[in-house]
């Protein structure tokens, strides 16, 4: 987050704190995290302006003081509560399943262009993928000329990137997130990054499919959120 030229931070030791905020706000993603035990000012200082659907990171070292400012804050200010929910943090540790994946020769996977046309996508998936072509490579599976199934870096850091995986339910149990995974791993393996899959333990489906991808937990942090956070706890469906 601290790479991006969109982002603030709120706290830090030289205002007498235990912690800071770090908020990102870019388009159609936002995000923010908390680090250590900063004071309630710093938090929602945060919070000012942003969606419902902005979730709240923490480690499980400070997540329960984050918990209680949640608590206070929606106590003073209304509003609906927070929800907790442990994100698992996968690293691909077995890239068979993508390297297996028989590749149907009619099935057309590159990345989206500009002019390709979403306007057969539902209202939520159309404004999420669009976000997306517009701030990071899409990788799409073509059935009959059009883009059913999308895989696309959330996030980068200089060495990862983060997945996410949408298919359109009728195109579901087909392997084709296999596929696009795979290409969009090449594609971003040539800028020296490799693929980390987070997920919400309360999404079962994602958990299923990472697994089944090859991806491996090995660590968590804690999410908070309002109810549905668009890129853990919908899509990732294959």
């Amino acid at each position: 987050m601290l790479r991006s030229p969109h982002v603030t931070v709120t706290g830090g030791h030289d205002g007498g704190e235990d912690g800071w905020v770090v908020r990102l706000v870019e388009g159609a993603i936002s995000a923010i995290a908390v680090v250590g035990c900063p004071r309630i000012e710093a938090i929602a200082a945060a919070l000012e302006g942003v969606t419902e659907l902005t979730p709240i990171m923490a480690q499980n070292d400070n997540a329960d003081h984050v918990e209680r400012v949640l608590i206070d804050l929606t106590a003073s200010r209304g509003g609906q509560p927070w929800t907790r929910d442990r994100v698992i943090l996968h690293r691909l540790t077995s890239s068979r399943a993508l390297r297996d994946a028989d590749v149907d020769q009619t099935l057309a996977i590159r990345l989206l262009k500009r002019g390709d046309s979403l306007d057969h996508l539902f209202p939520e998936l159309r404004h999420e993928i669009t976000h997306a072509r517009d701030m990071a490579p899409v990788a799409a599976a073509f059935v009959g000329g059009q883009p059913v199934s999308f895989c696309y870096p959330v996030f980068t850091t200089e060495s990862m990137w983060d997945v996410s995986i949408d298919t359109l339910a009728e195109h579901r149990r087909r392997g084709l997130a296999a596929h696009v995974c795979r290409f969009m791993a090449e594609h971003m393996r040539r800028e020296g990054r490799e693929p980390v899959w987070a997920a919400l333990e309360s999404n079962a489906a994602s958990l299923r499919l990472a697994a089944r991808l090859g991806f491996t937990a090995v660590d968590d942090v804690v999410a908070f959120s309002h109810g549905a956070w668009v890129f853990l706890s919908r899509g990732f469906v294959g």
